[in-house]
């Protein structure tokens, strides 16, 4: 076996984690390969800035026991830069006085035994020294032991939660965390605001006699840059490109979003007048060329442009994505001012909201329900709840058709409040599986979470449905943390206290921080299937899963795999540890009367679930239920 590392310059977009380990192929996380594009590098830098914004010290090694990361926080608290100990024996560095526990617990990891838990003392007796907890966390690819993720925490410090992290004192931490929240805002690019602070200034009215005026734009060559003089290069430019802005005199604010995505936010009493004056001054200030390797690169931007007047009603923030989008799908780069004929979202067709509205309140919605299969045991542990819009002269739609309607026009709450009563009623008779009730998942928008009574009515939804709070689970996506956490925050923490699970959805897609994941009441993390396409076919989208699910059970969350639809990648994933599977594999979304059916008939480790298939096959054959479900959850 060769090792090899190419180890990164810390503090950069994309610049996380570019060693491996040459082992036919294997490699525990690659920001960039062969196959990966601009995609995997933002994938990758989602996950290093995880580690980045960890309060816990987190260090990783590979499968020989050598340091490949070590985070800010475990610099911090075990006085050790990062690059001082990078490709040292982790025994050395962390365990010369506890060699023979460490060895016993890297042994059973050896072995094939979950993660590990023990305390030792780290530094001199004399003169203090620390009492520390760690968690290693096995890192499994393509059965074979590749690395661990150790968690470490000071079992002194005062402020460090219970070690076993259990719920009550997780959820006494979310008070910490939304007192610091000014403090603990992520900076992005150039010391550029990010996405917290711009989310909270929309959640905010301009002052009386202003109006607001947002542009969203991105590099228009940034993937061309990243693909011919790869991703350093990129990153550099995007650092450049930041500090560029700064130097600009304008009325408004810069934000990074994310990667090369930025907005331009001004309260003024002539936002029109600001944003053609913004518009004009960027395309005379970028006349100037930028350096990439010793040759000249121009950089062209494409520009969404929004105001309320434009917008009509509508959010500004979808206005100005939309008017991006379609300046995007302009042949040059372009500029695009928002208007109401912008159709170009999944939505495109839905021009009314009133259709929506009159689904909600006249019968036209379906649900239809995902099992989700427990890896222990391969027994259905649960399902969740998928809607659908059976829109007349039209036929049945996938979510991804109104979604992004609802949320813009308001009618997200009451078709969230739809859903979750008429899963409840459902979720009441799903019966037992060897290790309890069966759960219903439900989606909840961000927009209901900030919803005074939502909780409220999700406690009658489940009371009026006989569905115990035990079996039922919240999902939330990302985008949550991303909402104003003093009114989101405490409907979790309620939530919780019901006695209903939480889960985050579509993990690894948004803004992710593990200052707020160990601070929210969440139990679950759901990894998104983007990456699990990826398994055993991308070694970065592999190695992103493996780390994910580690990293996971390192800080006490469990981990649910979406978009299982292969056997290669239930069998990577079984490796991996991780707990929950879904996707088409497993079974589409069914209506509930197939779901009954296919429950019944399902055989635990029999995947593909041949007779649980054939039983739903022919009760649609006697016409009792619909089609398939449609769409791609």
């Amino acid at each position: 076996m060769s090792l090899h590392h190419d180890y990164p310059q810390r503090r950069g977009v994309g610049e996380w984690v570019r060693y491996g380990i040459d082992r036919d192929g294997r490699t525990l996380l690659a920001a960039h390969d062969e196959d990966g594009a601009h995609n995997r590098q933002i994938q990758a830098s989602q996950l290093g800035a995880l580690l980045e914004s960890s309060p816990d010290a987190v260090v990783m090694v590979n499968a020989d026991g050598l340091v490949v990361e070590w985070n800010p926080a475990a610099e911090c608290l075990l006085k050790a830069p990062r690059l001082a100990v990078l490709g040292a024996p982790v025994q050395s560095v962390l365990f010369a006085s506890q060699s023979e526990q460490f060895g016993a617990a890297w042994y059973r990891l050896l072995a094939g035994n979950p993660t590990q838990r023990f305390e030792f003392h780290y530094g001199q007796t004399a003169g203090g020294g620390l009492s520390l907890g760690v968690i290693v966390a096995p890192v499994r690819l393509g059965g074979a032991f590749t690395g661990a993720v150790l968690t470490l925490r000071d079992l002194d410090a005062s402020s460090t939660a219970d070690f076993s992290r259990d719920q009550v004192g997780a959820r006494n931490l979310i008070s910490d965390a939304l007192s610091d929240l000014p403090d603990t805002q992520p900076v992005r690019l150039a010391g550029l605001p990010g996405r917290q602070w711009l989310n909270r200034q929309l959640s905010d009215p301009p002052a009386t006699g202003f109006e607001r005026g947002l542009a969203m734009f991105d590099i228009g060559v940034f993937a061309m840059i990243n693909g011919t003089y790869g991703p350093d290069a990129a990153d550099d430019i995007l650092h450049r490109f930041a500090k560029f802005l700064q130097t600009l005199d304008t009325p408004g604010t810069f934000v990074h979003w994310r990667a090369d995505v930025f907005f331009w936010l001004v309260d003024s009493v002539d936002p029109m007048g600001d944003l053609n004056q913004f518009v004009k001054m960027l395309e005379r200030e970028l006349e100037v060329p930028f350096s990439v390797l010793n040759d000249d690169i121009w950089l062209s931007l494409n520009i969404g442009l929004a105001t309320p007047t434009l917008a009509e009603g509508s959010d500004l923030l979808f206005a100005a994505r939309d008017a991006l989008h379609s300046a995007r799908a302009a042949e040059d780069c372009s500029i695009v001012y928002y208007d109401k004929t912008i159709e170009n979202t999944a939505s495109m067709g839905l021009k009314s909201a009133n259709d929506l509205r009159h689904a909600i309140t006249h019968d036209e919605l379906r649900l239809h329900y995902q099992p989700i299969m427990e890896l222990a045991s391969n027994e259905i542990a649960g399902v969740e709840a998928l809607v659908r819009w059976q829109r007349p002269n039209v036929g049945l739609l996938p979510p991804d058709a109104f979604i992004n309607t609802a949320e813009r026009t308001g009618q997200i709450v009451p078709l969230g409040n739809w859903v979750a009563r008429n899963a409840c009623k459902a979720g009441s008779g799903l019966g037992e599986y060897s290790r309890g009730p069966r759960t219903m998942s439900i989606n909840v928008s961000p927009r209901q979470l900030r919803d005074d009574e939502f909780v409220a009515t999700l406690q009658t939804a489940m009371s009026d449905g006989d569905c115990a709070p035990a079996t039922t689970i919240v999902e939330v996506t990302e985008t949550v943390l991303l909402s104003n956490l003093n009114t989101v925050g405490p409907n979790l923490e309620a939530i919780k206290a019901l006695g209903v699970g939480i889960d985050l959805d579509d993990f690894g897609t948004g803004y992710s921080s593990l200052q707020y994941l160990r601070a929210l009441p969440i139990d679950r993390l759901k990894v998104e299937r983007s990456f699990v396409a990826g398994l055993g076919v991308s070694t970065s989208d592999t190695a992103i899963v493996a780390y994910t699910i580690a990293l996971a059970h390192a800080l006490g969350f469990q981990t649910v795999a979406e978009g299982v639809e292969t056997e290669e990648q239930l069998a990577l994933l079984q490796e991996m540890e991780c707990d929950f599977v879904q996707g088409y594999l497993i079974s589409r979304p069914l209506e509930l009367d197939a779901l009954t059916v296919w429950l019944e008939a399902y055989v635990p480790g029999e995947i593909p679930p041949t007779a649980a298939e054939e039983a739903v096959a022919a009760l649609r054959k006697r016409g009792h239920v619909e089609p398939a479900s449609p769409g791609s959850d």
